[in-house]
């Protein structure tokens, strides 16, 4: 009688044509297969033969507890949105983090990179009416999944779920905790962003909420420190890693939109012209463009009337 070992070996090359997924064990063999069914107990799986007049196949059970990790391999029209998660729509990404929802804790799925990639659609196409989906779907993520990179985005789309939410104390509360956490600089610079975005929202409420703020001695120390924090986060790419030029120049460009809302635009178009000449070529450099071209136009002196003759 053959051992699962030994049909392991022997049927993994003939399986090859037509099999879709692929089994790990834990003792280091491999097969490609169909997986049919998995539960915690045992998993269900076919080894497909060699094509040909028989056409026959082997179902096989192994205890699930024997696997290291499954690889399931993409079906019909998947593999085209996977590629393209990051700008899909949320209608086509929700059917694809349903299909692999049960996988979500399983090494090496793909579940939690369809969810943070649904999570982001759906706070890119109406944030204010998605944003608590979202906000469950990352809690999700963060609970199960087995990536600690998805865990990080998860945590990012997270912060970003509560400031859409309106939950700018939570949010700013837990981004302080998550930079605390973290030596990864990429990490870093994406939760220093979220903090900036957070404390310009309290900037702005606190001053529509005193437009006299200059001349009262308690709120104008507050302003005055929201405002040089905000502007310090957004530069900290630009200043202590330039090499990430995205993110450089998009600290650069939230800054110049700082700058304007605080009067300063001479400071705003600077921002910007340094951005047009050290980041020259990255999503923010056509905005920067059309900021300096405004600033300019109207600033531009209006043209001298003809006098009649």
């Amino acid at each position: 009688m053959k051992t699962l070992t030994t049909t392991f070996l022997s049927l993994l090359l003939a399986s090859q044509a037509n099999a879709e997924d692929v089994i790990y064990l834990k003792t280091g063999e491999s097969a490609v297969c169909r997986i049919d069914a998995i539960t915690p107990k045992i998993t269900n799986f076919t080894l497909l033969s060699d094509p040909g007049p028989a056409k026959g196949s082997a179902r096989r059970t192994v205890a699930t507890d024997r696997i290291d990790y499954f690889v399931f391999g993409f079906k019909p029209g998947e593999e085209t949105v996977y590629q393209n998660r990051k700008t899909e729509s949320s209608e086509v990404l929700e059917k694809w983090w349903n299909t692999w929802f049960a996988y979500l804790g399983r090494r090496r799925s793909r579940t939690a990179a369809f969810g943070n990639a649904f999570g982001h659609a759906l706070l890119r196409e109406d944030p204010a009416i998605h944003a608590k989906r979202a906000l469950s779907i990352y809690d999700r993520i963060i609970a199960k999944a087995w990536s600690a990179e998805d865990v990080a985005e998860a945590k990012q789309g997270r912060l970003r779920a509560l400031m859409a939410m309106g939950d700018l104390e939570t949010a700013t509360h837990e981004a302080q905790l998550l930079a605390g956490e973290t030596e990864d600089p990429g990490l870093l610079i994406e939760v220093k962003y979220l903090l900036a975005q957070a404390d310009f929202e309290t900037l702005k409420a606190l001053v529509e909420e005193n437009p006299k703020w200059e001349e009262d001695d308690e709120v104008r120390p507050e302003r005055n420190r929201l405002y040089h924090i905000v502007v310090d986060q957004l530069l900290w790419p630009h200043l202590f890693h330039a090499t990430r030029e995205n993110e450089a120049a998009r600290g650069l460009f939230g800054v110049a939109g700082v700058y304007r809302f605080a009067g300063e635009e001479e400071l705003a178009r600077a921002a910007c012209e340094d951005l047009i000449q050290l980041y020259p070529e990255t999503d923010f450099t056509p905005g920067a463009v059309a900021f300096v071209e405004q600033i300019q136009s109207q600033s531009a002196p209006d043209p001298p009337e003809k006098e009649n003759p």
